[in-house]
């Protein structure tokens, strides 16, 4: 009784998992469609270093939002690390920080690289919502 309590938990939450990364995926593609008509209107004339860091920033913005539907999607410690990279790489690029946080910002990216390189396994396994334990990553 108990253990099927505990696989419909896991079945609901995985649904609830991919039903938030629908919606996160539908919030990418509206950016997305607001990034192309930004660049279409935007004027380098003016003030093009603020221009073009808009447009980094909403593409950055897109690139996260799609690591973290990729996240939602497959529970690997790869995309955990991926995302992570990802939003300290927005950091370091849009940001506007002082030296000595972008050096921060810096070991942190090198820390997840080394992380990623050295302690994950190729074959780390995952559990899915039937119960099964496969590699997501490497098929």
């Amino acid at each position: 009784m108990r253990r099927k309590m505990q696989d419909k938990m896991f079945e609901l939450s995985y649904l609830l998992e991919l039903f938030i990364s629908l919606i996160v995926g539908v919030a990418v593609i509206i950016i997305a469609v607001y990034t192309v008509v930004d660049i279409t209107k935007a004027s380098f004339m003016g003030d093009a270093m603020d221009t073009l860091v808009s447009i980094f920033d909403k593409a950055i913005t897109l690139a996260i939002g799609a690591e973290l539907i990729k996240m939602l999607c497959k529970h690997t410690p790869e995309t955990i690390i991926e995302v992570l990279a990802f939003a300290l790489a927005r950091q370091l690029i849009v940001g506007h920080a002082a030296s000595w946080e972008n050096l921060i910002t810096i070991v942190g990216i090198a820390v997840l690289f080394g992380v990623r390189k050295f302690l994950l396994n190729r074959y780390d396994m995952v559990e899915t919502p039937d119960g099964l334990i496969e590699n997501d990553d490497k098929k």
